[in-house]
């Protein structure tokens, strides 16, 4: 039996030939819970007509959104995970601010597990091991001391694509994590290769699905 949720949209951030959302759910008994709508492909993307509303325009971050849903689906460790009725049209009720955002913020003590680092990461993986149940993959958090690096991190190994990673400090730990957010990614790759700090309110970090042994920690959504 198919049901709705009203979520507020706190990431809206890349994967693979879409997108991958995420937001928290503001109306009925599971107000304030995290929920991630996933597609119906093998990948579980968000398609851009997936998030289309009946008036040609797109879901975006901040939007206050009624989505239908098939079922509850989480995905190994990612407990948030409910697919959505492709056949409805999403619909806007509402749209925030950033300064809505306080009565949202999740506090932990740490993001995930630390201590495995990729080679340009800190504190930016999770090994599988740890993820054998399900469990909150999605934080909205206040960061401290941002920049953002933007350089080809893979050119030595080939890979010249640049990347955009978010250097930050969260309850005096220091994280360096890739960022997937569509328009901070598009505005630092317009500049110049380099260190650039920040002024940021809230970040949304998604434990994104295992790769080669670890679950990679991403800044799914910059406000």
């Amino acid at each position: 039996m198919p049901y709705q949720h009203r979520i507020i949209c706190l990431a809206n951030s890349r994967k693979l030939n879409g997108r991958c959302v995420a937001g928290k759910v503001t109306t009925g008994d599971n107000t304030g819970a995290w929920l991630r709508p996933i597609g119906t492909s093998a990948t579980h993307e968000i398609t851009d007509l997936d998030r289309k509303y009946l008036d040609g325009s797109t879901a975006q971050k901040l939007d206050v959104i009624d989505i239908t849903f098939t079922n509850a689906a989480p995905a190994g460790f990612q407990r948030e995970n409910h697919i959505i009725d492709d056949t409805i049209y999403w619909a806007k009720a509402d749209q925030m601010v950033v300064n809505d955002l306080a009565g949202f913020v999740d506090a932990p003590a740490t993001l995930w597990e630390n201590g495995n680092h990729s080679f340009s990461g800190t504190n930016d993986r999770v090994s599988v091991e740890y993820l054998t149940e399900p469990r909150q993959s999605l934080y909205l958090i206040q960061p401290q001391n941002v920049s953002f690096q933007v350089s080809a991190e893979g050119a030595q190994f080939g890979n010249p694509k640049r990347v955009v990673r978010a250097k930050f400090t969260y309850n005096r730990t220091q994280y360096a994590l890739t960022v997937t957010d569509p328009e901070t990614e598009q505005h630092y790759k317009a500049q110049q290769n380099g260190e650039y700090p920040a002024n940021v309110s809230y970040f949304t970090i998604s434990l994104g699905e295992p790769y080669n042994g670890d679950a990679y920690k991403l800044v799914a959504a910059v406000f």
